[in-house]
């Protein structure tokens, strides 16, 4: 039976990282999209708050309580009628239950829904080719709503700007130059990194009377970053901001940005969500470019036709590594020339 929508109250639940978080958002404008008079809550981490904050067809949004009766309560003081659990977690589908919640959806697959859902859906396996915001997106069936298109996604992001005056000022960026972002922090796969000489390769080749660079990441990401940070180029344009942004800020300052360049992040799968351009680096395995590729107005993936090593052997795989800094160079040209 197909569940309504009208009036109902329904909270997502997508408590892992911020690329996990991004590519859920669509369900939200999927189901404001469908029925605006719904009321649309999503639960998250701190961390990751602010970016659901920004998003336009979430309601509200509330941060996960580290103590579980203290998340029951939560989810009890919001008066749920309908609970998405995206991400597969027994906490999450237990608290559910435990607040009374009437329509609690999950996945088929965790042995633990079977009783503590409503609805299983049967979500699409691990070696699916789809990109996993159309799987995420089967959480809505339950709706009659699980069927999207790639496209359709991409133009169902919206959020919220702010003016950027202020922190374009903090950083000290150029107003009369085109600014990239590098974000090229560690990423969960280690041995598919594109090299920091590479990014300051791929600087150089740029006018700085044109062209200044971005370099973004945690506090943490620091001391990897330190040798593309040195920038021992007087004729490079670049800009710190490691460490010294907010989630908050960083949207601002992608939106006051004409690109992006990353390895499979979650700020790339945010910029391209905000609508600016992106490049980022994946390994050649299709099973994973197809599936964890950024949605956006314009994104590039850049892959080789090398066969992909994995990480067990614990080198920098050549698949990434050979992606040359001429080929990054004519993704970004390509950014203002089809602009």
């Amino acid at each position: 039976m197909t569940i309504k929508l009208n009036h109902q109250r329904i909270l997502i639940a997508k408590t892992t990282h911020l690329g996990d978080v991004v590519i859920t958002l669509p369900l939200a404008a999927r189901l404001k999209q469908q029925s605006p008079d719904c009321t649309v809550m999503f639960l998250t981490q701190a961390r990751t708050a602010a970016v659901v904050g920004r998003c336009l067809a979430v309601d509200s949004v509330h941060t996960e309580p580290e103590d579980f009766d203290d998340l029951v309560a939560l989810l009890a003081s919001l008066q749920v009628d309908v609970f998405i659990q995206v991400n597969t977690s027994k906490r999450l589908a237990k608290a559910a239950k435990a607040a009374g919640i009437a329509v609690r959806i999950g996945s088929l697959f965790r042995l633990y829904n079977w009783w503590l859902c409503t609805h299983c859906v049967a979500i699409s396996r691990e070696y699916s080719q789809l990109n996993k915001r159309l799987l995420d997106m089967q959480y809505l069936r339950p709706f009659g709503l699980g069927e999207a298109s790639l496209e359709q996604i991409s133009t169902s992001y919206q959020f919220a700007s702010q003016d950027p005056a202020s922190l374009i000022q903090r950083l000290g960026l150029a107003m009369h130059k085109r600014r990239i972002i590098l974000h090229p922090s560690l990423i969960t796969s280690k041995s598919h990194q594109w090299p920091l000489a590479a990014y300051q390769t791929l600087m150089a080749s740029f006018d700085s009377d044109k062209y200044q660079w971005i370099i973004t990441g945690t506090a943490a990401d620091r001391a990897y970053l330190a040798p593309l940070l040195a920038n021992n180029n007087a004729n490079v344009d670049c800009v710190d901001t490691v460490g010294q942004l907010t989630l908050d800020e960083l949207v601002t300052l992608m939106m006051a940005s004409d690109g992006l360049i990353a390895g499979s992040t979650g700020p790339l799968h945010l910029a391209a969500a905000l609508g600016i351009p992106v490049a980022g680096f994946y390994q050649s395995n299709p099973a994973v470019y197809r599936r964890w590729a950024p949605v956006g107005r314009s994104v590039t993936l850049l892959h080789s036709d090398i066969a992909c090593l994995g990480d067990k052997h614990g080198k920098a795989c050549p698949c990434v590594q050979t992606i040359s800094p001429e080929r990054v160079q004519q993704a970004i040209i390509s950014w203002f020339a089809e602009r």
